[in-house]
């Protein structure tokens, strides 16, 4: 229904006014659809939310709204495939719109819902996760809502499902992200090429999102950049998800640049993370930053990764988690405060067999190897790791402070690259 505006008035939008006989002010007169269509808006609501319109009952508005009846539905459909019909009939899908749906049967999987015969659209947990077995029970209403850009119904409210509300992987699972080609609001980061809603994301971000929708699992989500370079940090949230694999394309082909006060790669919360072919940068700033942080009894482990240019703070850092470095190539032209730095219980175990390798001239301007607060550095015997280039780094070869440990069992004071002696202060300790 649209305004009726009152006769001889030009504008379509226009008041009515009020006469006034003392001023000659002549009333509107008011068009009849004015007064008949109102009345037929509220009988048409009245009746499509199952009510008798009634002169006696002045409160069928709100009983109408109460009703819910324009908005819910009764399943008619097949296990797994549920259509309902609402009054008045649905011509499209709207984005944020909801519905009401008793369910006839109890999904077994993956369902659709289909509205007054409109193509079926997926019914997904909140988020997206993929529904499980019984989180539509029949006989039982389901709050469904529309989301547009994903083109599916979201499932709101408590899962019927036998498994814990917070999904868990399934199976070994794979996200693609493409700073070019990808797109976090069209597609689904499930596949590295683009057939939508299916292709890869454009941020790191949102496969982190993405991935700890999920909680713990014997499972790993591996999140694979393409080629190219992403300027954002890869940073795990304050709650514990499944394990991650970052995979790029190759240390002179895969780049992520962290920002300004921020770790490249930080792993929290008792995470495990393993980050793998690529090349890594920092920002400048206060934090200070660092290529890689394990804090808070979160883990990381590297494999055959590189970093470049100048680093505030640390190459490798766990500081109150878990950090085992592999193959490593530091290119020409970096500079840090430390390459391996353990604080706060922290533990840094270099992986056997390890290549750190110094492409050019590398200035430390702290120490090598540090550890401090009870922190520890561990170097593998038999397998030491071995520093190609160490001709090329200038600094400290270590420093072990408050209890700090470097144990490299044996291999000397000699072993690490620098060239300046290594310093003892404070309760600390090398082997």
């Amino acid at each position: 229904m649209k305004y009726n505006a009152p006769y001889g008035v030009s504008d379509p939008n226009g008041p009515y006014i009020n006469g006034d006989p003392s001023t000659g002010q002549m009333g509107s007169i008011p068009p009849a659809a004015s007064i008949e269509y109102p009345q037929r808006e509220l009988v048409n609501f009245f009746t499509d939310a199952g009510l008798v319109p009634d002169n006696a009952d002045l409160h069928q508005t709100s009983k109408s709204v109460q009703s819910a009846g324009v908005i819910r539905g009764i399943d008619s459909g097949a296990v797994n495939i549920l259509s309902i019909a609402l009054t008045p009939a649905l011509t499209a899908y709207i984005d944020g719109m909801f519905v009401w749906v008793r369910v006839a049967i109890t999904n077994t999987g993956p369902a659709v819902l289909s509205i007054n015969g409109l193509s079926g659209k997926n019914i997904v947990r909140r988020g997206g996760p993929a529904l499980q077995a019984g989180d539509l029970p029949g006989g039982y209403w389901a709050l469904l809502v529309y989301n547009g850009p994903h083109g599916n119904f979201e499932l709101y409210g408590a899962s019927f499902a036998p498994a814990a509300f917070v999904p868990i992987l399934a199976a070994n699972t794979n996200l693609y992200v493409n700073p070019v080609t990808g797109d976090d609001a069209l597609y689904d980061g499930s596949q590295a090429v683009v057939a939508a809603p299916h292709g890869p994301f454009r941020t790191i971000a949102r496969a982190m999102q993405e991935t700890f929708k999920y909680g713990p699992s014997v499972y790993t989500m591996a999140i694979n950049l393409s080629a190219g370079t992403f300027n954002e940090p890869c940073v795990t949230p304050n709650v514990i998800g499944p394990s991650i694999i970052v995979k790029g394309a190759g240390p002179t082909q895969t780049f992520v640049m962290g920002a300004n006060n921020q770790h490249t790669f930080l792993c929290t919360s008792a995470n495990n993370m393993v980050v793998r072919d690529l090349c890594t940068q920092t920002g400048t700033g206060q934090g200070p930053p660092c290529n890689f942080a394990a804090s808070s009894g979160g883990s990381i482990t590297t494999i055959n990764t590189a970093s470049q240019g100048a680093t505030a703070g640390y190459i490798f850092e766990a500081y109150g988690g878990y950090l085992y470095p592999g193959s490593h190539t530091f290119n020409t032209g970096s500079s840090c405060q430390e390459l391996f730095a353990a604080f706060f219980s922290g533990f840094i175990g270099l992986q056997q067999g390890s290549v750190f390798n110094f492409a050019g001239s590398m200035n430390v301007t702290a120490a090598i190897a540090v550890a401090s607060s009870n922190g520890s550095i561990a170097v593998p015997v038999p397998g030491a790791p071995t520093f190609p280039g160490a001709g090329f780094v200038t600094g400290q070869k270590y420093f072990a402070a408050l209890n700090g440990v470097i144990n490299t069992q044996g291999s000397g004071a000699s072993y690490f690259p620098g060239n300046q002696p290594g310093v003892l202060t404070s309760g600390g300790q090398y082997n």
